[in-house]
């Protein structure tokens, strides 16, 4: 039956978009917290795509119909301490601005179960940036392999970097989108937060481990352990 919601709502959901959203915000999000607030194992995705992860329940900033709570992720989260099992984030930690990045991990963490575990992708910026610098330097390695240098129609390094690194927002220049990227993160500086936010047992993910879409050669995976 909830699948069937769905599919009468997809076609005239983004007309609705603005009010929706509203309602969900005010409305939808309190129910599911009190809904799911007894279940014994949970798990959360942050920030999820078009298709919800199968056991998962969802956070976005934007309303979706694949969405459980509406709510800024870079927020205190609307959980008590202590209640997920895991917490899933894929390609979320680059639209938090860069000074505000380690309260998130904070926020996130507090949310997580005594043995639960984060599991972060991001892009990766030290290999953005070097093969940034390589192109620029007439060495096109991994960039020509890159989807979004592909659709640039002339191929400039600069094009693509500036892509990666910022994003597009909604692609009109609307300053408050939440599609921006607002920092740039390495595996070392990744390892150095969540150690920081408290996490032990910090490894890398392998492509294997991506659950739903993967970005590709740029992908950086990272898993920690709450204690």
């Amino acid at each position: 039956m909830r699948e069937e919601v769905k599919r009468l709502l997809r076609p005239i959901y983004p007309l609705a978009l603005p009010a929706f959203s509203l309602f969900h915000r005010h409305f939808l999000t309190p129910w599911n917290i009190r809904k799911n607030k007894g279940k014994s194992h949970r798990m959360l995705e942050i920030g999820p795509g078009p298709k919800r992860l199968e056991g998962f329940e969802s956070l976005n900033v934007v309303a979706g119909v694949e969405v459980d709570y509406v709510w800024d992720a870079s927020r205190h989260l609307p959980f008590q301490s202590e209640t997920f099992d895991l917490i899933y984030a894929s390609h979320v930690l680059e639209h938090v601005p860069w000074y505000q990045t380690q309260a998130t991990l904070n926020h996130w963490v507090r949310a997580l179960k005594s043995g639960g575990k984060l599991e972060i992708w991001i892009p990766d910026g030290l290999k953005i940036a070097r093969t940034f610098v390589l192109a620029e330097e007439g060495e096109q390695g991994l960039i020509q392999q890159d989807g979004w240098y592909k659709f640039n129609d002339d191929h400039d390094a600069c094009t693509w970097a500036n892509g990666r690194i910022y994003s597009y927002g909604d692609g009109t220049g609307k300053k408050d989108h939440p599609n921006w990227h607002l920092s740039l993160l390495s595996e070392r500086r990744l390892k150095k937060l969540l150690a920081q936010s408290g996490l032990v047992n910090l490894e890398i993910m392998t492509t294997s481990e991506v659950r739903g879409y993967d970005h590709g050669w740029i992908n950086l995976g990272m898993r920690g352990v709450k204690p």
